[in-house]
């Protein structure tokens, strides 16, 4: 293979970019330069051009974050977000977004923004969150788009505007963010900011659920238990996706698991299971779980 056919990795610089092979990665990083570590960390991680070694992809993450080095620290930040990386704890990562998000990685003003308005390692200041969402949105952040549309609704650090806030959580579903497709069927159930529509909202909340959304999943197991606004009852259905919430740890879907099997609703009547369901949702303090196992 010529030098030509090993280059792969592009560098950015004020003179332009420039194309190193793996090698030449290696090298800079030898010399402790922050991309060159950033780089060979990324090859290591994930495989490139070289065997993949994660434990040392992370070391050269890890340097390479620890000298200041924007996407390293991004990277690292969402990877612990996503629970695959525990180099770090909760107001670390805060801080590295904010530190990142100062070069305008749109996921480091997402994170930034996060800790801004949860007041995580920084004073909560609702206004900074808006300005980072906002950022990070005008740069195609779905899931920033989103926080900045909860803040428009709540009227936090911006007035309130529930119809701005629909507009972009349908933006933002509409681009396939699974947090937007459930605050968009919310707003349709509830009519927050547009018309209620109930078929609308099925409609999301199903996108949601087939997504894999457990909160998505119990919001309209409901809607079927109860069949509403053009919505026919459907017991079994309902309870399908009551379980389907309830395997994904979700307590009050527990409760409704275990309410049907006392019942028979949409499934043939189980005291055992019954007892097994409401145990687990008693267990995470919903206390008409409580009520119902003493009944039985």
């Amino acid at each position: 293979m010529s030098d030509e056919e090993k280059r792969g990795f592009v560098f950015h610089s004020s003179q332009g970019e420039t194309e190193l092979s793996i090698e030449e990665v290696k090298q800079l990083a030898k010399q402790n330069d922050p991309d060159g570590l950033y780089a060979l960390g990324m090859a290591y991680l994930f495989g490139w051009d070289i065997p993949q070694d994660e434990a040392l992809g992370y070391k050269y993450l890890e340097e390479a974050s620890d000298k200041g080095q924007s996407e390293a620290m991004t990277l690292l930040v969402r990877m612990y977000m996503q629970g695959e990386y525990d180099g770090m704890d909760q107001d670390k990562a805060a801080k590295m977004s904010i530190l990142a998000a100062k070069d305008g990685i749109p996921d480091a003003q997402l994170y930034a923004g996060l800790a801004y308005m949860d007041g995580i390692a920084v004073k909560q200041d609702y206004k900074e969150a808006v300005r980072l969402f906002r950022l990070a949105a005008n740069q195609g952040n779905d899931e920033a788009r989103t926080n900045l549309a909860f803040l428009f609704q709540e009227g936090l650090g911006v007035g309130k505007d529930e119809s701005k806030a629909f507009k972009m959580y349908r933006t933002a579903a509409n681009n396939g963010n699974l947090n937007a497709m459930f605050h968009l069927a919310i707003a349709y159930e509830f009519g927050n900011g547009t018309k209620r529509d109930i078929p609308k909202a099925v409609e999301w909340y199903t996108k949601g659920s087939d997504s894999n959304d457990p909160f998505a999943a119990e919001r309209l197991a409901y809607i079927y238990a109860e069949g509403i606004e053009g919505i026919e009852p459907d017991a079994e259905k309902a309870f399908e996706l009551f379980l389907k919430a309830a395997n994904a740890g979700i307590p009050g879907a527990m409760f409704m698991v275990g309410y049907c099997y006392v019942g028979g609703h949409g499934v043939t009547a189980d005291v055992g299971e019954a007892k097994k369901w409401l145990k687990m949702a008693a267990d995470s303090d919903i206390p008409e779980a409580k009520e119902l196992l003493a009944q039985l």
